[in-house]
C-alpha cells in the first residue's frame, strides 16, 4: 500500500482557495472559435437557439503530498576525511607527478595513469551509516567523460573536471554509505585523468532550490489545458518522478484486440510493475514528407495513440525524428531513404547555408516540412491535447565525443540554435499553436538557444546495461545550460535508474521516458536486457514514482498562479 496520496494541510489550503469555476473551452484554438450547440434540456419539446451552459472546473490539486523531500543524513557536520591520491593503492599503469604543470597541488604530488582496470583504491573505514559528499580535485585532458567512484558494492557515482590541464574539483554528493570497512575505487572511463586528493565529508543534503520553477511558460498564449498541465508539472517537480514510455511505431497502448500485439510493452509493464507509465512517449517520424512520399501511411496513428491516452488521463510526449527533405537524401542501399534523419544519410545538406539564406531552397524545404508537422500538432490542439513537444532532440550528440549523428546537428551550435527558433517562431507565432510545452533536448549545454524558447530542458541517457545510478553528473551538467531553473527530464533512457536514489542524492528528474525495442520488450516479455525486472518493479513502485492511475485530474489543476 503505498502512502503517496496523503492530503497535506497546505494541499487542503491550496484546494480550499481554488475551489472556483472556469470554463472547459477556456483553452484558446489557434483556428476559429468553436462553439456547441447542445439539446433543449427542458421536459416540453421546443425549437431554441441557446448552446447548452458550459460545464465549470472545479480546480483541484488532488490529493499528492506536495511538501518538500530531504532525506536524513546521519552524519555529523563536522565530519571529515581526507586522502592524498598518492597515498592510495597504485596500479602498474599509475605514476606519481609532482610537476607544477596543472597548477598547485596537495601533499606531495599527483597520479596519472588510472584506467578502468586498474583504478586508484583506498580503504575507506566508514564511522557513521549515512549520507556523504565527495570533492575530488584533479584534472582532464580535453576530453569530458566522467570517472566513477564507488564505495565497495554500495554507493557509487559518477564526477567530472570542468576545465582541462588546470587541478579543479569534480564533485559526487548524497551518496549512501553503511558503515564498516569499504574498499573505494575511482576508476577512469578514458585513462586521461589525474587525481591530487579525495576527500569525504558529511552530506550538506539536497538543493532544493533548483525545483524552484516559474510557472511562466514561454509561450504566453498557452492554452488553459496546457497551463495547467505545466503548473502541475513544476509543482511535481523535486518532489515526484513521472514514469514514462515510448510506443514503438506509435502503437496504440492500451486495451485493443485488434492492436494486441503492438501494445505488448504496456501490457508487460501492467503486468510487472502494476500500473501503466504516466507519460506516452510518440514520434511523428512517419509524418516527414519525405516518408509520406514513399508511401508512409502510418501518420493518424500517433493521433489515435494520443487521444486513447489523453482520455484516459495520461500525459502524451512527442519527438520528431525528422526525415530530411527528399533533395537531400542519398537513398542507396548503404544510407537508405528511411535513415534519412542521420546526418550519414543525406547529402547536400549544409545547414549553415540554408540558415544564413546561401541555400534559399533548402530553407523552404525545412519551412515546409515544418508546416506539414504543425499540420499534425494542429490535430491535438483541436482535440485539447497538450504535448510535452521534443524536437531536434540530440542534436549535440555525446558531450564527451561533440559527436552529432542528425543532420540537424550536423552545422554546429550556432545553425542549430538558429533552426530551434525558426521552428519555435513558425510553430508558435505563425501557426498559432498554443498547445506545446517546449522540451529542449541539445544534449550540450553550449547548444542551448535561449530561455524564451524553451519550458524544459532534458537529457537523454542509454546507461550501460544494469547501471542503476541517478546519472546525477549528467543532471547537474544539462542544468548549467542555463541560469534560470527549468524543470530537468531524462527525456529518453534505456535503462530505469533507482528512483529512491536519485532523489536522496539530489537528481530528482521530472521524468523519464524508456525507449522502445529492446529498451522494453524482450519477445513478449518485459525485457530485462538492460533492466532487471525486480528494478522495473521497484521504479514503478517507488513513494517518489507516479504512475498513470496516481495521476490527478490534471485538466482541473490550479490554473492562476503568481510568479
Amino acid at each position: 500500500m503505498k502512502y503517496k496520496r496523503l492530503l497535506s494541510a497546505v494541499c487542503a489550503v491550496i484546494i480550499s482557495a481554488s475551489m472556483f469555476g472556469c470554463s472547459v473551452s477556456d483553452s484558446s484554438s489557434s483556428t476559429a472559435d468553436q462553439t456547441s450547440s447542445g439539446a433543449d434540456s427542458s421536459v416540453t419539446d421546443s425549437v431554441s437557439d441557446s448552446s447548452e451552459p458550459e460545464q465549470p472546473i472545479v480546480e483541484t490539486v488532488g490529493d499528492l503530498d506536495y511538501s518538500d523531500y530531504m532525506p536524513e543524513t546521519g552524519v555529523p557536520d563536522e565530519y571529515n576525511f581526507f586522502i592524498e591520491a598518492e597515498d592510495c593503492e597504485l596500479y602498474e599503469s599509475a605514476t606519481v607527478g609532482a610537476e607544477d604543470t596543472y597548477g598547485e597541488f596537495s601533499g606531495s604530488g599527483y597520479v596519472t595513469g588510472i584506467t578502468r582496470k586498474e583504478p586508484l583504491t583506498f580503504t575507506f573505514n566508514v564511522e557513521y551509516t549515512g549520507r556523504y559528499d565527495v570533492v575530488v580535485k584533479g584534472t582532464r585532458s580535453d576530453n569530458n567523460a566522467p570517472a566513477r567512484i564507488k564505495f565497495g558494492d554500495g554507493a557509487s557515482a559518477t564526477f567530472a573536471f570542468s576545465e582541462a590541464g588546470t587541478f579543479c574539483e569534480g564533485n559526487a554528493g548524497n551518496l549512501y554509505i553503511e558503515a564498516g570497512e569499504c574498499t573505494v575505487t575511482i576508476e577512469d572511463y578514458t585513462g586521461e585523468y589525474i587525481i591530487d586528493s579525495i576527500e569525504i565529508f558529511g552530506s550538506k543534503g539536497v538543493d532544493l532550490s533548483i525545483y524552484d520553477v516559474s510557472h511562466k511558460l514561454s509561450n504566453p498564449n498557452a492554452n488553459d489545458t496546457t497551463q495547467r498541465l505545466y503548473n502541475f508539472l513544476v509543482d511535481v517537480y523535486g518532489k515526484y518522478t513521472l514514469t514514462g514510455q515510448y510506443s514503438g511505431d506509435n502503437a496504440y497502448p492500451l486495451d485493443n484486440a485488434m492492436l494486441y500485439d503492438q501494445s505488448r510493452t504496456f501490457k508487460e509493464i501492467q503486468r510487472v510493475c502494476g500500473d501503466l507509465p504516466a507519460i506516452l512517449g510518440l514520434d511523428l517520424i512517419e509524418c516527414s514528407p519525405s516518408r509520406v512520399a514513399h508511401g508512409s501511411s502510418e501518420g493518424d496513428r500517433f493521433l489515435t495513440a494520443a487521444k486513447a491516452w489523453d482520455e484516459a488521463g495520461g500525459i502524451v510526449t512527442i519527438a520528431w525524428h525528422w526525415n530530411a527533405p527528399e533533395k537531400y537524401l542519398v537513398g542507396s542501399a548503404d544510407y537508405p531513404w528511411y535513415r534519412g534523419f542521420y546526418t550519414e544519410a543525406t547529402q547536400g545538406l549544409d545547414l549553415a547555408k540554408i540558415m544564413s539564406g546561401e541555400d534559399k531552397e533548402g530553407y523552404d524545404l525545412l519551412v515546409s516540412d515544418i508546416d506539414a508537422i504543425a499540420a499534425e500538432l494542429q490535430k491535438l490542439e483541436d482535440a485539447d491535447i497538450p504535448v510535452l513537444w521534443r524536437p531536434l532532440h540530440e542534436a549535440g550528440g555525446d558531450p564527451t565525443w561533440n559527436n552529432p549523428w542528425f543532420w540537424w546537428g550536423s552545422g554546429g551550435a550556432g545553425p542549430y540554435k538558429e533552426l530551434w527558433i525558426l521552428m519555435y517562431d513558425r510553430l508558435t507565432n505563425h501557426w498559432g499553436l498554443d498547445n506545446l510545452i517546449w522540451v529542449w533536448n541539445g544534449q550540450n549545454v553550449d547548444w542551448y538557444p535561449g530561455d524564451e524558447y524553451c519550458d524544459m530542458i532534458s537529457v537523454d541517457i542509454y546507461a550501460d546495461a544494469y547501471d542503476y545510478s541517478s546519472q546525477d553528473q549528467r543532471f547537474n551538467y544539462i542544468l548549467d545550460a542555463t541560469e534560470t531553473n527549468k524543470i530537468v527530464a531524462l527525456s529518453e533512457n534505456g535503462v530505469l535508474f533507482d528512483v529512491d536514489t536519485a532523489f536522496d542524492e539530489g537528481s530528482r528528474w521530472a521524468w523519464f521516458a524508456v525507449w522502445s525495442g529492446e529498451y522494453a520488450l524482450d519477445g513478449h516479455l518485459l525485457s530485462t536486457i538492460y533492466t532487471a525486472e525486480e528494478q522495473w518493479k521497484k521504479t514503478y513502485q517507488s513513494e517518489r514514482a507516479l504512475t498513470l492511475s496516481e495521476l490527478p485530474d490534471w485538466r482541473c489543476y490550479p490554473l492562476a498562479y503568481e510568479d
